[in-house]
């Protein structure tokens, strides 16, 4: 056992060492609100395909040309780009600034196009158009214009009429995969333009075209995106055949950023922008500083609270809480993981659960020596018997993240995979570290005096313990006031649900929200209101606030059109606002798929959720006892105390909207699903203490007062639990909150995890109590769980005397057979010891 001790210690050392170098070598991900800069979400417009496109569209090449334009045209090296559905992309650029040039470059399809310019003038021909010859720049970038003859109106790439002329010129010479490379040439006269290298097919496209219309001044059009970047008449004599040049005055930035994006490959289809925002970097440095700083005090306390109540198993348990940090950290460096503000906010919420495992096993563990068991013995049945529990709550915990990952994007998905890993390796860190090292120094001598177990610490009702099998809580008689209690609760927030309180942003109603730096102009929520109203738009929530870096004011007008570019839409929204463009802090804009996907997404993530949980429970509890139908006996009542704690935080978030303008995100839903995780982790510790008093009930007991007893051995380890994240969220609330969706996450989490505790203790419990009298009116004491529990416990016992009879019978016939086996050998070897 020793030898085994040894082993398993150098092996959690070397893994130790090994995640060490491995944090140090690896560099991590920040996320856009730490580092600020661009998202983009487009959608692919595959109804413009035909059936064959469709079904032979590559998304690997997609994504890999994307990926190219964000590292060669742009020139981002920490960018993303991911899918999303089966027909979307999120594109995130940190550390970017410039919307307008990143979905200039991004939204395009690069497919630059040959073409015969029949309809346009030449020096032997008079056509329906003539090139302007004008020096013009479109997006950015040189574009030729076009006159109609006829009418004398100048025509430009936005206008109808421009893709009409570029229709009229029929198929392509070329165009797309026939272009091979490109690169930046000089012309002679200190300038760059693009030279175009063509493949085989191509170039015998083109020089096919030239020998058909040499020397007639034919023009040849070179068109990206719809956009003629320019027109030319061949020249006399001359012959394209493996490349050519875009001849124009180019800027030198523009060549090389048209040279990127050529080389980087045409996009096989379309794309049309559904969201877009911008961060400023400014902003997310200093949330990130407030964040680490909130981690690090939330960090203190625990491990203060796990010495101090614990003593010598929390130090244990807090050297395993310091290896559970750095194996978590490195896990999620080693598969790129974003760390966003959110998903930072998770991993410290993570430590602050991570820790929960331990107070289950050293309360079942301080159980047990106040029982008169010895300490090793005591450890052993404290590991083991709280081992249920601890992975039930954990598995629902990870169910509710895996349906965010699932739905999520962005932030919620780098909080979900955080929360995963973290409850995974929490799992291996609390359980199998801390029995390691619990046993080993115990073994070694170390800590072998049960007085270093902090068994007269009683601070969170431990004493009750000691009463619960003779005076438990009467919880189940006083159930109608503890109901009672809960629908006050819910009250408040139910009367600001009905006035309205719940407000949505631009995430689940659509439009555009603008933050504005409001230091130097100190507008009131009035003035812009009134501002915005002359500006014809309406509907719009205002908030006021500071950020720790400068006074701010948001807008969001849900539903708002406000064009087709960010750009644009940046004007109009601070012109109405009275700001200038320059004032914008951050913008972000969603248009109706993606806030009608949003909403889906929502409703879908609590019904998911608790699906999950009732089919886990149903399963889990019916395998102990019973089947899946008495397991869902626990589901529902499970279900009964999560309904009432969801009621709890929507009513706290239209209090929050009507007192402060705040409104529900995508992580407000991320805060809710992960509150229903914890909630139900509570429950189960509750639940699970039924399950084994049930196996073990004592004769004439009644359920009312099993229930009793077992809440009343497990109201202690509830609140322990709890209070480890309520004081993690309390820090991250007090000093590490520096946005406000992050605040108002924190705060779901905080009075989420409050109203969990209590409905795990007085709501579940109770409603378990009521299904069961339901079912033993209806169908007899037979069906309750009293009355399965003494019929599966009669089975076993007959089948435990069966199985001892076959036991010993066989024992008594291998018994003769050995007697008559040796009778012989002696007879033939003459003397041989019994022991042989």
């Amino acid at each position: 056992m020793r030898s085994r001790s040894y082993l398993f210690l150098f092996i959690v050392l070397g893994l130790a060492g090994l995640s060490g170098w491995l944090y140090t070598t690896q560099k991590a991900r920040m996320g856009l609100d730490v580092t600020g800069g661009v998202q983009l979400t487009y959608r692919m417009k595959l109804e413009e395909l035909t059936d064959e496109q469709r079904k032979t569209l590559n998304m690997d090449l997609m994504e890999r040309i994307l990926a190219q334009r964000i590292q060669g045209a742009l020139g981002v090296v920490d960018g993303t780009v991911q899918r999303k559905g089966t027909d979307q992309w999120v594109i995130e650029l940190p550390g970017f600034t410039d919307i307008k040039e990143a979905e200039s470059l991004l939204g395009s399809t690069a497919k630059l196009q040959y073409f015969h310019a029949k309809t346009v003038s030449t020096v032997h021909a008079q056509r329906r158009y003539e090139s302007d010859r004008e020096k013009f720049t479109y997006n950015g970038g040189p574009a030729e214009r076009f006159v109609i003859r006829a009418t004398g109106k100048t025509i430009e790439p936005s206008m109808p009429e421009y893709k009409e002329m570029i229709k009229s010129w029929g198929t392509p010479i070329l165009q797309g995969a026939e272009l091979a490379s490109a690169k930046a040439q000089q012309n002679g006269i200190g300038k760059y333009i693009p030279q175009l290298n063509f493949t085989k097919e191509g170039g015998e496209k083109m020089q096919r075209w030239c020998y058909i219309h040499q020397n007639k001044g034919e023009n040849l059009a070179a068109v990206l995106d719809g956009v003629v970047l320019n027109i030319a008449p061949l020249k006399d004599g001359a012959v394209i055949k493996e490349s050519g040049v875009i001849e124009g005055e180019f800027d030198a930035t523009y060549v090389t950023k048209l040279v990127s994006l050529l080389n980087a490959g045409a996009l096989p289809v379309s794309l049309e922008k559904l969201h877009s925002a911008t961060v400023d970097p400014t902003i997310g440095k200093h949330a990130l500083e407030k964040i680490i700083t909130a981690g690090q005090v939330a960090f203190g306390v625990i491990g203060a609270f796990l010495v101090v109540y614990y003593v010598f198993p929390g130090l244990v348990a807090l050297t395993a809480l310091l290896l559970y940090i750095l194996f978590t950290l490195t896990a999620l460096k080693l598969i790129g993981a974003t760390f966003s503000l959110a998903a930072i906010a998770g991993f410290i919420l993570s430590v602050g659960m991570a820790v929960d495992a331990n107070i289950l096993v050293f309360e079942r563990l301080k159980e047990e020596l106040r029982a008169g068991k010895t300490l090793q013995a005591s450890i052993d049945l404290g590991f083991r018997r709280a081992l249920p529990a601890i992975f039930d709550s954990n598995a629902c915990t990870i169910l509710t993240s895996l349906v965010l990952l699932a739905l999520g994007t962005g932030p919620v998905k780098g909080f979900a995979t955080t929360l995963i890993i973290g409850v995974a390796i929490s799992l291996f860190t609390a359980v199998t570290v801390t029995r390691l090292l619990l046993n080993f120094l115990v073994g070694s001598g170390l800590g072998a005096n049960p007085k270093w177990y902090g068994l007269s610490r009683q601070w969170f009702g431990e004493h009750l313990e000691a009463g619960a099998m003779h005076k438990p809580l009467a919880i189940v008689e006083k159930r109608n006031w503890f109901f009672a209690i809960s629908i006050l609760t819910i009250i408040p927030g139910a009367i600001a649900l009905a006035m309205g309180g719940i407000k949505p942003n631009v995430e689940f109603s659509g439009g555009y929200t603008a933050k504005f730096n409001n230091a130097s102009k100190h507008l009131t929520m009035n003035q812009v209101q009134s501002s915005l109203e002359a500006g014809g738009i309406k509907g719009t929530n205002i908030r006021i606030g500071n950020d720790g870096i400068v006074d701010f004011l948001e807008v969001t007008a849900p539903g708002q059109a406000i064009g087709d570019k960010t750009d644009e839409a940046k004007a109009k929204v601070a012109s109405a606002s009275g700001y200038e463009p320059s004032e914008i802090i951050e913008f972000t804009e969603v248009g109706p798929m993606v806030q009608a996907e949003t909403v889906r997404n929502a409703i879908l993530g609590v019904i998911y959720s608790a699906a999950l949980i009732v089919l886990y429970l149903g399963i889990r509890f019916g395998f102990a006892l019973g089947g899946f139908a008495i397991g869902l006996r626990f589901s529902v009542a499970a279900i009964g105390a999560m309904l009432h704690d969801v009621l709890v935080v929507l009513g706290l978030a239209a209090i929050f909207g009507m007192a402060m303008g705040w409104e529900i995100s995508s992580l407000f839903i991320t805060a809710m699903l992960t509150m229903i995780g914890f909630s139900t982790h509570d429950t189960i510790v509750i639940f699970d203490r039924i399950r084994e008093n049930l196996r073990r009930h004592l004769p004439g007991e009644d359920i009312g007062n099993l229930i009793n007893k077992s809440i009343t051995q497990s109201i202690a380890r509830s609140i322990n639990t709890s209070s480890t994240v309520i004081m993690t969220l309390i820090w991250l609330i007090a000093i590490g909150s520096a946005t406000t969706d992050l605040k108002f996450f924190n705060y779901v989490m905080l009075f989420g995890i409050i109203s969990g505790t209590y409905s795990s203790i007085w709501n579940a419990s109770p409603i378990l109590y009521v299904i069961d009298r339901w079912l033993a009116k209806t169908r007899g004491e037979q069906s309750t769980l009293l009355g399965i529990a003494a019929h599966e416990l009669a089975r076993a016992k007959v089948m435990a005397q069966d199985q001892d009879r076959r036991t010993r019978a066989q024992s008594a016939e291998e018994q003769y057979g050995t007697i008559k086996r040796r009778s012989g050998t002696q007879q033939r070897k003459g003397e041989q010891h019994l022991d042989d």
